[in-house]
């Protein structure tokens, strides 16, 4: 990549963890882990009739983001949190019009121990989950083994409330920077945890995402030429990597689980037709394609009311996929 994309990505890459970071807000857990305390933008998904497309919302953006303090000494125990109350960002969400969701992994197996608290939430609101997104490292060898018991483990939770979908995000940065030879351990270990994910009926895919090996246009092909995992394309992550969204989007069009639609301005992520990235260029793509897929919205890291950001994002789609 020429170093004025380098630049660009990591100014870029400063103002999305600022932002995740709830102004850098750090907190000490009581194991003395450092966890992040975040806004996150919510991201949820509109439930339609079975084997019809759903725009789902993602509900990252309504609350600070942590990640579980056991998992500084524990690799199977690490995993996302948004914090917040669950059932309130759910109204939230429902009340605009979004009838699924996508929820980062702890605010799933949060209620493995008790399911039945999880599923009556969403039928209260007449919503369902549609899917997870769920991190881990890959490259650790040793590592690898906990990180699949931690794939399984959010598998089972999956399953219980009806999950179709599991977004893998990752792909560790070593502190001497990436090797080659990290994208044939992050493909094998990608595909280790869709063959998991397949075993409860959940289709996995991989998110290529800022903050990770896989950013760059270049990295991105390096690494799908090493897993035969399918690809959640998330346009404002692949624009901010250096990217052409809808180019990607073609290039991979037969991998394609679902598709995170996020905007993208001088800030930062932004609300759908906030920003200047070419959604409905890449919306008409797949509607000429015959694309029968779901989509989710995701505005994290985004500064303004998330409220806001769901509704503007919900108005953008009317017409469109709603």
């Amino acid at each position: 990549m020429r170093k004025t994309n380098k630049r660009k990505n990591a100014k870029l890459w400063k103002i999305y963890k600022k932002r995740k970071l709830g102004k850098n807000i750090l907190t000490k857990t009581t194991e003395g882990a450092i966890v992040s305390a975040n806004k996150i933008c919510a991201n949820f998904y509109e439930k339609k009739e079975v084997s019809v497309m759903r725009v789902g919302y993602m509900t990252n953006g309504f609350g600070p983001l942590v990640g579980d303090g056991a998992g500084v000494t524990s690799v199977k125990d690490i995993r996302y949190l948004t914090m917040g109350d669950d059932e309130e960002i759910l109204k939230k969400i429902t009340a605009v019009g979004f009838k699924s969701i996508e929820v980062l992994e702890g605010n799933l197996t949060k209620y493995s121990q008790d399911i039945s608290v999880l599923k009556d939430m969403l039928q209260k609101y007449s919503a369902e989950m549609m899917s997870v997104c769920v991190g881990a490292n890959f490259i650790y060898q040793d590592a690898l083994e906990d990180e699949m018991f931690h794939m399984e483990e959010v598998a089972k939770a999956a399953k219980a409330v009806g999950v179709t979908y599991a977004a893998l995000c990752g792909g560790a940065i070593r502190g001497k920077g990436v090797q080659d030879s990290d994208y044939h351990l992050l493909g094998k270990g990608l595909d280790m945890a869709a063959k998991v994910f397949a075993e409860y009926g959940i289709e996995a895919s991989y998110h290529p995402h800022l903050g990770s090996m896989a950013e760059a246009p270049e990295q991105v092909d390096r690494l799908f030429s090493e897993t035969s995992i399918k690809i959640c394309p998330d346009l404002a992550h692949l624009a901010a990597g250096g990217g052409d969204p809808l180019e990607t989007v073609k290039k991979y069009y037969d991998r394609i689980s679902f598709v995170h639609l996020k905007d993208l301005d001088e800030n930062g992520f932004a609300p759908l037709g906030k920003g200047h990235l070419d959604i409905d260029g890449v919306l008409n793509f797949l509607k000429e394609k015959g694309y029968k897929g779901d989509y989710l919205v995701e505005v994290d890291g985004y500064a303004g009311d998330p409220v806001f950001a769901c509704m503007t994002s919900y108005d953008f789609l009317k017409g469109k996929l709603l």
